[in-house]
C-alpha cells in the first residue's frame, strides 16, 4: 500500500522515537557507571561491616568458652610445647594448644575426643598431636576460629612451622602473651623482659608453656575489663597459626597493632608475631571480662602494651 507523504513522515518519526542515538547510549552508560561507582563502595562497606560483626560474635563465643572452662577447672586452659625443659619437666610433650581445651565449650566435643587420641606421646618423636591417628582432627576447620575477613584461614595450610608438608587447620584468634619481647636479638620491636615464651614468666595469659604456670582470673590484678585475653591475627603474615598447636595460638603485644609486612615474610616470626586484622583501622580483642572491643591501630603503644599485662599495675584509661 502506498503511503501518502504525511503518513510516511509520521512512521519515520515513530521509528526514530523507538530507537536510541549514540549520544543517548553514551549518556545512559555514563549514568550507570556513576551509579555503580557510588553504590559499589557502599555495598563493600556493608559486607565488611557484616564480616566484622561476625568476627566480634566469634570472639564473644571464645570468651564465653574460656569463662566456662575456668568455672570448671579454676584456671585457663594450658599449652604444652613440644620441647623438654629440664630434668624435672613433665614426661610427655604432646604439643597441645590451649584452644583444644575449650572445644567442648564451643560445641566441638567430638573434635576434642578425636584430638585426645594425641594427648599421649611426644610431638617431636611423631607422637602427641603429630601422631597420624589425629591427622584428620588437625585438619578440621572450626568456623568459630576463622575471621570471615581473613581468607587464609578458610583453607588448610601445609607451610606452618613444624608442620611443613602436612595440611592443618588454622586459627585467626590467638591468646595474649603480654608485652614480653620475642626473638631477641633479631626483633626490631621493643618489649618487656624476660623473653619468656620458651621457659615461662610472661606477663599475659597465654603462651606455649603455660602448663608450667597455669593462669587464672584471680591473678588479673589490673582488672578484667582492662586486660586483653584473645585477639585477631592474619594467618598469611606468619606461619605459626595452627589452630590446635601450642606454637600457633599465641601472640605478643610488643609488636605494634596491625603491623603488616608487604610482601609478607611469615618466616620472620620475631617481627610479625603480633595482633592484626584485615578490618579497616585496627583489630578486635576479647578482654578478660568477656567483652569484645575494637582497638584502633593508632592506639598509643604504651597503652596497648599496658592492656596486655595481667598484673602490671599500670593506671590506664579504657581505649
Amino acid at each position: 500500500m502506498k503511503l501518502h507523504g504525511w503518513q510516511a513522515s509520521r512512521k519515520y518519526a515513530v521509528v526514530r522515537r523507538l530507537g536510541m542515538t549514540l549520544v543517548e547510549l553514551l549518556v545512559t552508560i555514563s549514568i550507570v557507571s556513576v551509579l555503580v561507582a557510588i553504590t559499589l563502595p557502599a555495598v563493600q562497606q556493608a559486607r565488611e561491616a557484616a564480616r566484622r560483626m561476625s568476627c566480634s560474635n566469634k570472639l564473644k563465643q571464645i570468651g564465653l568458652a574460656l569463662h566456662s572452662y575456668h568455672d570448671a577447672h579454676r584456671k585457663l586452659p594450658v599449652s604444652i610445647a613440644p620441647w623438654i625443659l629440664g630434668a624435672n619437666d613433665i614426661t610427655q610433650h604432646n604439643g597441645k594448644g590451649w584452644i583444644v581445651g575449650i572445644l567442648p565449650y564451643l560445641e566441638q566435643r567430638a573434635l576434642y575426643d578425636s584430638l585426645s587420641l594425641g594427648f599421649d606421646g611426644d610431638f617431636l618423636s611423631g607422637g602427641g598431636i603429630m601422631n597420624p591417628v589425629v591427622r584428620g582432627a588437625m585438619q578440621t576447620r572450626v568456623p568459630v576460629l576463622n575471621c570471615p575477613s581473613d581468607s587464609a584461614v578458610q583453607r588448610l595450610s601445609a607451610d606452618q612451622y613444624q608442620w611443613t608438608g602436612i595440611d592443618v587447620a588454622l586459627t585467626s584468634y590467638k591468646g595474649v602473651l603480654g608485652d614480653n619481647v620475642t626473638g631477641l636479638p633479631l626483633t626490631i620491636h621493643s618489649g618487656s623482659l624476660p623473653e619468656c615464651y620458651f621457659f615461662g614468666g610472661c606477663n599475659g595469659l597465654f603462651w606455649r608453656v603455660t602448663y608450667r604456670e597455669p593462669q587464672a582470673f584471680g591473678g588479673i590484678i589490673d582488672g578484667m575489663s582492662n586486660t586483653l585475653m584473645v585477639g585477631e591475627d592474619v594467618a598469611s603474615q606468619i606461619n605459626q597459626s595452627v589452630a590446635f598447636y601450642a606454637n600457633g595460638d599465641w601472640a605478643t603485644c610488643h609488636t605494634p597493632l596491625n603491623y603488616f609486612v608487604n610482601p609478607p615474610r611469615p618466616d620472620d616470626w620475631w617481627n610479625v608475631i603480633g595482633f592484626r586484622s584485615n578490618h579497616v583501622g585496627g583489630a578486635q580483642f576479647c578482654f578478660a571480662d568477656g567483652s569484645v572491643r575494637f582497638l584502633n591501630e593508632s592506639v598509643d603503644q604504651s597503652l596497648y602494651r599496658a592492656l596486655s599485662t595481667r598484673a602490671g599495675g599500670e593506671v590506664i584509661a579504657s581505649p
